[in-house]
């Protein structure tokens, strides 16, 4: 198997890991790519953003108050 941040993966297609990353595992190497997108255009200074790991994709939400969106 393959290990990915300390958990072991059986060899073959992991169609999600808890990071939320799809992965190919191999006998020699481990090829990932994230099923989320990052946020770029966001009003940084007031703004953050969250990895949601349940929809794999992020939240923007206040700094001051994260419980809103921005």
């Amino acid at each position: 198997g393959c290990m990915l941040n300390g958990k072991l993966y059986p060899l073959g297609h992991i169609e999600r890991t808890e990071n939320c990353y799809q992965c190919t595992c191999s006998r020699t190497v481990m090829t990932c790519c994230s099923l989320f997108s990052t946020p770029i255009h966001y009003d940084k200074e007031n703004c953050k953003i969250i990895l949601n790991k349940k929809r794999c994709d992020y939240d923007v939400v206040q700094r001051s108050d994260p419980s809103k969106n921005c």
